[in-house]
């Protein structure tokens, strides 16, 4: 079981470099706090607007990413335990690694200063 944060999810989508490794740790039960959604759809509407991607490169990533089998929860039931982490985490890291810890999961990011952070929390790939 494993949790992805934005970062793996969009990194593996996207075919960068480390595409290839993440993928093939996401080989498991996905599952990610419900503003993942939110959070690829800004980055691909950003891209977009930026002209990093045309809109059927932007829709492309949309779709690919509306593929993935993730089982999405809510972020709410964790707002006491993000709130209490603010002085490490942002309130959307945090919330990865809530859900992470409540499930007994690892977690998979490529935001190797969230990875330091986190250090014996919960398990991590970071890649």
């Amino acid at each position: 079981m494993k949790v992805v944060d934005c970062s793996a999810i969009i990194d593996a989508l996207t075919h960068a470099e480390r595409g290839a490794r993440l993928r093939a740790s996401l080989d498991d039960d996905l599952f990610a706090p419900d503003l993942l959604m939110s959070e690829v759809l800004a980055f691909a509407r950003r891209k977009q607007f930026d002209k990093r991607l045309t809109a059927a490169q932007a829709a492309s990533l949309v779709a690919s990413f509306l593929a993935v089998p993730i089982e999405y929860l809510p972020v709410w039931p964790y707002s006491e335990q993000i709130w209490r982490w603010r002085d490490n985490l942002t309130a959307y890291d945090a919330a990865y690694v809530a859900l992470a810890a409540d499930l007994g999961a690892t977690l998979v990011t490529t935001d190797l200063r969230l990875a330091r952070a986190i250090d014996g929390l919960v398990p991590v790939i970071a890649v």
